[in-house]
């Protein structure tokens, strides 16, 4: 029945395909803001302030809005936002980085560690067309001091007692000062030649380097 004419059927159309188009009108009339009373219906009674990516599934909606909630999947693959100034899309929510929510990608410690609320729109971390990032996160680590390069791998008790143990097994000296010129300066004068004993302190400051940043990543 739903083939072409040309391939022997009537050309009608697939009442499913019909019902996923007229599901997906509502959810663009969402998202631009629709002046309808059924959009500020949906705003005031369902959203209640949230971003639609925002609602989990209830129970205890309607049958429309459960099959809303189903097709956002293949909504937001379809979606094109323009990010500008007066940005009202989510920063968190809203599917605005390659077709997925940033949320999905970094989870709660990214949010938590940025400072921003989880209501944050775009338009308040975009000035003058630049990203305006909070200037300091916390580390990772937990040890609840502010991050920097510095404090990451050298000053962070975590990440500190790995490099006296490291240090340590390389028969090395302790550094003057815990930052990363002075271990680099170091490094440079004391760990360059073809020696086995020099290849290990480069293969172990590397190392260090490495896999403290990929857990620091990992944690987050």
């Amino acid at each position: 029945v739903c083939k072409p004419k040309v391939e022997g059927g009537l050309g009608l159309r697939r009442v499913a395909d019909c019902n996923k188009a007229a599901v997906m009108r509502l959810i663009w009339d969402i998202l631009t803001d629709r002046l309808s009373l059924w959009v500020r219906w949906c705003k005031d009674e369902i959203l209640k302030g949230r971003s639609f990516w925002q609602i989990e599934w209830k129970q205890s909606l309607s049958v429309t809005w459960k099959r809303i909630l189903k097709l956002r999947t293949p909504v937001s693959a379809n979606l094109v936002y323009t990010i500008g100034r007066n940005s009202t899309w989510s920063l968190w929510h809203d599917p605005w980085f390659q077709n997925c929510p940033l949320f999905v990608r970094v989870g709660n410690r990214a949010i938590y560690n940025s400072g921003l609320p989880r209501d944050t729109t775009l338009s308040e971390v975009i000035q003058d067309a630049r990203w305006n990032w909070p200037a300091h996160v916390l580390c990772p680590f937990g040890c609840g001091q502010q991050e920097s390069i510095d404090h990451l791998f050298f000053q962070c008790p975590s990440t500190k007692s790995i490099w006296s143990k490291v240090l340590h097994l390389n028969n090395c000296p302790f550094p003057a000062a815990w930052n990363w010129e002075n271990i680099v300066t170091w490094a440079l004068d004391h760990s360059i030649g073809n020696q086995f004993h020099l290849w290990m302190r480069r293969a172990g400051l590397a190392a260090s380097v490495y896999h403290c940043w990929r857990e620091r990543n990992n944690i987050i």
